[in-house]
């Protein structure tokens, strides 16, 4: 049986993550400062992304993937608070990954950071810094010496798409531009996210977007 660790684990994207990991009875510890109940195949576990040694012991133990979904949420957080959470709480689970011994880190990511769109200057106004710190964490990734799979977003959407799954590999400096043209429903962006831990080449980075006529990737399921 497979060990993961879902960091950011009660809410969106990660939610759902743990979720289909416990449907098929695979070991998930699922890390949120809030975690929800457990079962007999999930872990709940308190720990916060700003606390590195909080961190260092929620990912002891050599797990099969770490996967990092964390997002901040409410009204005019500053620029520090935001990199706290966004930037210096994933490197705190990236060092904390590498020293527990983990297989691979999967990261969500966000579409087209270096990408100019009206879109990612709506997300900056809101969330002061925040593509920096988007961009400045996949970099810190790269060079992380962790195995890795950056999979970036689009528009995120609650529920299970009937859509099938998109996959294009993007490099360091393109991929997609983020628009509100495409999305994924947050049930489907799980099961991306899964396959990449489980199949997509290591040390690579993906566009991942519903749409009905592809790109289909080989290591993405149905």
């Amino acid at each position: 049986m497979k060990r993961y660790a879902v960091i950011g684990a009660s809410s969106g994207t990660g939610r759902e993550i743990v979720a289909t990991l416990a449907a098929r009875n695979d070991a998930v510890r699922a890390i949120s400062r809030h975690p929800l109940p457990g079962s007999a195949t999930v872990e709940p576990y308190a720990a916060d992304v700003r606390d590195g040694a909080a961190m260092k012991e929620a990912l002891a133990g050599g797990f099969d993937c770490v996967f990092y979904t964390v997002d901040i949420h409410g009204k005019k957080l500053t620029r520090a608070q935001i990199r706290a959470v966004m930037y210096e709480g994933c490197v705190n689970a990236m060092m904390a990954a590498a020293a527990g011994g983990a297989k691979r880190f999967v990261l969500l990511s966000v579409m087209g950071p270096q990408r100019s769109s009206w879109v990612w200057w709506l997300l900056n106004a809101m969330k002061p810094g925040m593509r920096d710190n988007i961009i400045a964490r996949e970099q810190a990734l790269i060079g992380s010496g962790l195995s890795y799979v950056i999979c970036r977003a689009p528009r995120l959407q609650d529920g299970v798409d009937t859509v099938a799954t998109a996959a294009v590999l993007a490099g360091q400096e393109s991929g997609l531009r983020l628009d509100m043209k495409r999305s994924i429903k947050r049930g489907r962006l799980a099961r991306a996210l899964i396959d990449a831990a489980d199949h997509a080449p290591s040390d690579s980075i993906w566009d991942v977007f519903a749409d009905k006529a592809g790109p289909v990737a080989a290591w993405l399921g149905g």
